[in-house]
């Protein structure tokens, strides 16, 4: 077959029913195939469930990572940093984070994105280096945009700061 559909119902349908036939190198393949087209991020989230659910959690690191080269965006890289600190791997989420600062450089400059990070940093104890993000994304992210982020951060300072810092 040379010519495939550009329809997306078609290739889920297609990989789905690989997968309930037990053909899972087949549905592997169909998903690579799908993935030459550059299809929007759903596709891309199915072939990750996919490969989570065969348990091939560095198969499903290594497909994060292609998808950041055809979806560069900020919901890409926090869906990536999750998905390592959900797999034990925070070190992994630690750089995912710290990448999509550097890739994304002002588009990274959002609420959501620091707000994410803190409480990720926030959650591995690592209390200085959450105070960092805070006071870096309050200097960078224009007040308008950041009410909750100076309501996480004052709560942040009321659970772990000094009388200094609160």
């Amino acid at each position: 077959v040379t010519l495939l559909p550009r329809v997306d119902q078609f290739w889920y349908k297609f990989a789905y029913m690989e997968e309930m036939l037990g053909n899972v190198a087949g549905a592997r393949q169909i998903y690579e195939r799908w993935m030459k087209w550059a299809p929007g991020k759903n596709a891309w989230n199915t072939y990750v469930k996919f490969e989570v659910r065969r348990r091939n959690i560095p198969r499903a690191r290594s497909i994060y990572e292609r998808m950041l080269i055809t979806h560069t965006e900020l919901e890409t890289y926090l869906k990536f940093a999750k998905f390592e600190n959900k797999h034990g791997k925070r070190e992994y989420a630690r750089l995912v984070y710290e990448r999509g600062l550097k890739e994304l450089g002002e588009e990274a400059h959002r609420e959501e994105f620091f707000v994410s990070f803190a409480k990720f940093e926030e959650s591995c104890k690592e209390y200085d280096r959450a105070r960092v993000i805070y006071k870096y994304a309050l200097d960078n992210v224009p007040k308008e945009e950041a009410q909750r982020l100076y309501a996480m951060y004052s709560s942040f300072e009321k659970k772990h700061g000094t009388r200094e810092t609160v």
